[in-house]
């Protein structure tokens, strides 16, 4: 590692924290959006059914009512649909061990073990084995060089790193020093 590294930190992410980071991040930027759609989408529900109620032989608005309840449950399922599936391949993963660096202009996480994810079958051979090795490597590191689009937010149990509104970063704070984490709270200051 470098030398103008203000913290290098190993960690793992437990599930449970996975699984509450998630939903403070769909909290700050997906429901807020699903809200709004959901609110548009009931309020052009009740004009069809008072446009029903005007005129009951109005099949259109009948149908119109269906498609706007579709729409909002759509709205409230697809993104507590999208986080179990996204907590399931976590799941699978295992348990990976990151490398945290923070330096004073840029941070770079990395995964430095794949978790112990057992990736034999029973019937695969040595050859198989060795081929998923070379051609499945860890990913690569990550490097986000810290500026307006970083952002830091804080929970009881977690660090959650911005990286404008498309990716995040969950930071554990399970194994850091108070030293290490005022590091961490200090990245956009």
């Amino acid at each position: 590692m470098n030398e103008n590294y203000r913290l290098v930190k190993d960690y793992s992410i437990p599930l449970d924290i996975f699984s509450d980071a998630y939903r403070s991040y769909q909290k700050k930027y997906i429901y807020p959006k699903n809200y709004i759609f959901m609110a548009i989408f009931g309020i052009l529900a009740i004009d069809f059914i008072v446009a029903a109620v005007k005129d009951p032989s109005n099949l259109f608005a009948y149908l119109l009512i269906m498609v706007c309840l579709a729409m909002m449950f759509r709205e409230w399922f697809n993104p507590r649909k999208i986080r179990n599936n996204i907590i399931d391949t976590v799941k699978e993963l295992g348990n990976p061990v990151y490398r945290l660096g923070i330096a004073d202009d840029y941070i770079e996480i990395s995964t430095i073990s794949d978790g112990g994810v057992d990736n034999s079958a029973s019937d695969a051979s040595a050859d198989e084995l060795d081929y998923n090795e070379q051609y499945d490597p860890l990913p690569e590191k990550t490097t986000l060089v810290i500026n307006d689009q970083i952002k830091t937010l804080e929970y009881d149990r977690y660090f959650l790193l911005l990286n404008g509104r498309m990716s995040f970063y969950i930071i554990p704070k399970e194994g850091f020093t108070d030293s290490e984490m005022d590091v961490i709270r200090s990245i956009n200051r």
